[in-house]
């Protein structure tokens, strides 16, 4: 993201930070929130963390939400993370209807449960699931895996229309459609391009989606707790000449037993290759890639201030590499990932993460890393 300008972000950031802790205070109709984590991720092995972005990185975020009328409201999220400093949504929410309601502007697309948890203090791990990678993934550089299905947050500017029904008294079902620029890229995506300025679309022609959920509310205090099932779907042309197509779709369900919670997603993309690129280290039987996963995990408290997550996933891609490809990467490249952690709540929103990362993959070997990082909420 060369083409960012800091200082001009910085100061967004800063404008968004003292309208939430200024003017948010003293306004009627406002609302805001906000959490700062840092996590330093480390290797035992030297060979492969000279391979992944390891280290310190920090993940920090502001929202403000503004009622304009009974029924208007608008929203941003300022966020610091690893791509940068940014305004990462800012959009109205026109909400007349329980059933009808329509977003419009730099939205926050939804795809998967994942989606709803993408801020560090929302989901117990030190780090964010294979499928949905934003950038702490060993071998995740784009010539190599090129990171997950579909990072989250997934932004983009765009429409989206949504409602939710109630099927009884504790069945609802949310639902939303939507209209987006879609993802960009030339050979493959590129997803540092997506939270590169300009946020317009790079070919004129809009990509598509929808997500819907089905949740089912549990009487207080029973064993069986609340269930949610998921899905979702997204698919676009992602090159500026509009002739190579990518489609997305996952499936999702979290359950609860007592207090343990146990989740569950999955999600598969297929990509178009550009059959006219020359360099390919394998001969280009489809022009396509498959890109596949998932993960499951369970978390539950172990007392007042402690609780653990286990977690496993797996990654899978299945085409000819690109041309410029490491020389590791095969056909058919696989990522298991098992994931041990402990969080910590020493006081009121404040949380420390402790996780251990077994990594058992097709092309690069087997390693181990580990997560320690410190954060807080508002």
């Amino acid at each position: 993201m060369t083409d960012r300008r800091p200082s001009r972000a910085l100061r967004c950031a800063a404008l968004a930070l003292a309208l939430a802790a200024g003017s948010a205070r003293a306004a009627e109709g406002v609302i805001y929130s906000g959490s700062a984590y840092v996590d330093y991720w480390g290797f035992l092995d030297r060979e492969h963390g000279d391979r992944a972005s390891q280290g310190l990185a920090p993940a920090a975020s502001v929202r403000l939400g503004l009622d304009v009328n009974d029924d208007l409201t608008f929203q941003t999220k300022a966020c610091v993370s690893c791509h940068g400093v940014d305004f990462e949504t800012i959009s109205l929410d026109y909400q007349p209807k329980l059933w009808l309601n329509v977003q419009l502007g730099r939205i926050a697309v939804p795809f998967g449960d994942f989606s709803n948890r993408v801020d560090p203090g929302s989901y117990k791990t030190g780090s964010q699931p294979l499928i949905y990678d934003m950038g702490r993934m060993a071998y995740g550089a784009r010539s190599a895996m090129n990171l997950g299905v579909l990072p989250l947050p997934y932004v983009d500017t765009g429409a989206l229309v949504y409602g939710v029904r109630w099927l009884g008294e504790r069945l609802q079902l949310w639902y939303g459609v939507y209209g987006v620029s879609g993802l960009r890229g030339s050979n493959d995506l590129d997803w540092m391009a997506m939270r590169s300025t300009p946020y317009n679309d790079n070919n004129r022609v809009p990509s598509g989606g929808g997500r819907a959920t089905l949740s089912w509310s549990s009487n207080p205090g029973s064993f069986f707790g609340d269930a949610s099932f998921g899905g979702s779907y997204t698919r676009g042309r992602y090159d500026r000449d509009a002739t190579r197509e990518y489609e997305i779709w996952g499936v999702d369900a979290t359950l609860r037993f007592g207090k343990v919670v146990v989740r569950g997603e999955y999600a598969a993309r297929r990509t178009d290759l550009d059959e006219t690129a020359s360099g390919y280290p394998f001969s280009l039987v489809d022009p396509w890639f498959e890109k596949a996963g998932f993960y499951a995990e369970a978390e539950a408290p172990l007392g007042k201030y402690l609780s653990a997550v286990y977690r496993y996933e797996e990654l899978r891609r299945k085409g000819s590499p690109l041309p410029g490809a490491a020389a590791e990467l095969t056909e058919d490249s696989q990522m298991i990932r098992h994931t041990g952690g402990l969080v910590i709540t020493p006081a009121t929103a404040l949380f420390v993460k402790l996780s251990w990362e077994q990594w058992q993959t097709t092309d690069f070997g087997d390693f181990q890393t580990y997560h320690a990082g410190i954060g807080g909420a508002f």
